[in-house]
């Protein structure tokens, strides 16, 4: 709530300055991308700046960050420490897993956001190619923050007298209410993975007939 705050009152005084207001959005949404689209969204409905610039500024900055991560890792992954941990026997079938899932795994990971560091990272480590990656970013993020920041400002127009942390605490309502599906989708994406490990590793017994 504090860090929301904060950035309200940034994102307030920069209202009269377009240029600045997208650059602080996309760096928002680098540090904490979905609060970030909340409390744009917020903003855009009681009219303090521009529903298509603020839009704008964070699906560029979301498609920007999460490119960002994974170059991050993929860089990383040439070097001996990480390529040391993905040649470990334990890793090995989780990372198979992820190069035959990665389409699938991402999605995932972007309409949950608990998963997105960890799958990201994950997917420029074991080389996802970067064109599939950047396409499927790029799509569902399309779908995500577009969705999100609709419903909150949908949510903020309806309710106009509520302000501050009263209209944060309704809109995160929205969110937990948004992310709902996507957990329950997270905990069979985690079955799977389960799965594929116990049947990938070395040793492990087989499935009783």
């Amino acid at each position: 709530m504090e860090a929301a705050a904060h950035l309200t009152t940034l994102l307030t005084m920069l209202a009269d300055r377009p240029v600045v207001l997208a650059m602080v959005i996309v760096l928002a949404t680098f540090v904490l991308e979905d609060l970030a689209t909340v409390t744009v969204a917020l903003l855009a409905a009681h009219m303090v700046i521009g529903g298509s610039l603020a839009l704008g500024a964070l699906v560029a900055g979301t498609v920007l960050g999460d490119l960002a991560l994974y170059l991050g890792a993929r860089l990383a992954g040439h070097t001996r420490l990480v390529r040391g941990m993905l040649a470990q026997p334990f890793v090995r079938p989780a990372s198979a897993w992820l190069r035959r899932n990665g389409v699938g795994v991402v999605i995932v990971a972007r309409f949950v956001p608990g998963l997105r560091l960890p799958v990201f990272a994950g997917a420029g480590s074991v080389r996802m190619p970067f064109d599939r990656f950047a396409v499927t970013i790029f799509l569902s993020t399309l779908v995500w923050t577009p969705g999100l920041f609709w419903a909150v400002r949908a949510l903020g127009v309806q309710n106009p007298a509520l302000s501050g942390g009263q209209s944060l605490g309704v809109l995160a309502g929205a969110v937990v209410l948004f992310i709902g599906v996507p957990r329950l989708v997270k905990a069979l994406s985690r079955r799977a993975l389960e799965k594929a490990t116990a049947t990938k590793t070395p040793g492990a017994l087989p499935a009783a007939c």
